[in-house]
């Protein structure tokens, strides 16, 4: 058989409402949820609030507003309203007036219960959601590791494709340089002073990420060819750019070699930078560093 009185819990399991809205309904609108029990833990509900609670629900799904929920609950449930209040007007009157100070404990302590029921209500809706942001970080987490394992394994078939055009081109394997070389931390010495571009997550700017930013066409006038060759233990870089609509050339030589600073680092170290048949001063490289670690962070 089925019971008579439910707590709100109970509600929100049969009728699957969180619950922290079926709180949110019931302190809306208490004037039309009967209850018994003096309130908190010991207040109890009559099985027919399932239909109430039910059609507050579907109100404010279909996006009523207040006081058309309240005209409805009143023309719809006033028999069971007014059934419920003759009953708690029957008891009020039973208790009489020597139990008044006792009520007033009660009333004190049936809303401190309340407010622990509501409570409870809630830490166990924080606690799914606690789960659920939990198994999304995780998502995540093996979402970025697969990215990353497939980004490493492009790049790797990126330099193995490189490796086999120099080859067919007559200018053989050896002349591009190590994954290991273009990975490195890429840095210039001023004054003694190794200098590098460190972005966000403590990711290095590399040798690959230079090459990246310089064949990144910034129109489609514009074409850009990069070879490589080694020279006396170091890697040299040639680019060239082709804008034809402005009919402009511009040509880069990087050379860089393996260096291994006092701090026992590996790094990749730019010897000379010579644009259009000038080598570029010391300055003008601080000036480039520092406008790579803002493009690098942004």
């Amino acid at each position: 058989m089925e019971k008579r009185f439910i707590s709100l819990r109970e509600v929100g399991r049969r009728l699957d409402i969180p619950p922290s809205t079926v709180v949110y309904y019931k302190d809306k609108f208490s004037r039309f949820i009967p209850s018994e029990g003096g309130g908190g833990r010991r207040q109890r509900y009559p099985v027919e609030v399932l239909e109430i609670f039910r059609r507050i629900r579907e109100m404010f799904n279909s996006n009523w507003s207040t006081e058309q929920i309240e005209r409805e609950l009143a023309l719809k449930f006033s028999a069971l309203m007014g059934s419920r209040a003759t009953d708690q007007k029957g008891d009020q009157l039973y208790n009489g007036r020597a139990e008044s100070f006792a009520q007033d404990i009660g009333a004190v302590l049936s809303k401190m219960s309340e407010a622990l029921e509501d409570q409870s209500l809630f830490r166990s809706e924080i606690r799914s959601l606690r789960d659920e942001v939990a198994e999304l970080r995780k998502e995540r987490k093996a979402s970025e590791e697969m990215y990353q394992r497939q980004l490493g394994e492009l790049e790797q078939q990126i330099h193995e494709l490189r490796k086999v055009a120099a080859a067919r081109s007559g200018a053989g394997d050896l002349n591009f340089p190590s994954n290991e070389f273009l990975s490195s931390p890429l840095v210039i010495c001023s004054e003694g002073e190794y200098l590098g571009v460190q972005g966000k997550g403590r990711k290095h700017f590399t040798l690959k990420d230079f090459v990246h930013l310089i064949e990144r066409k910034v129109s489609d006038s514009m074409s850009v060819e990069t070879s490589w060759k080694e020279q006396g233990g170091a890697w040299v870089l040639v680019v060239r750019t082709s804008d034809a609509k402005k009919e402009r050339q511009q040509d880069i030589v990087l050379v860089s070699k393996k260096t291994i600073t006092p701090s026992n680092n590996v790094v990749t170290e730019i010897v000379r930078l010579n644009i259009d048949g000038n080598d570029a001063p010391d300055a003008l490289l601080l000036t480039l560093f520092r406008q790579l670690k803002s493009v690098f962070n942004g």
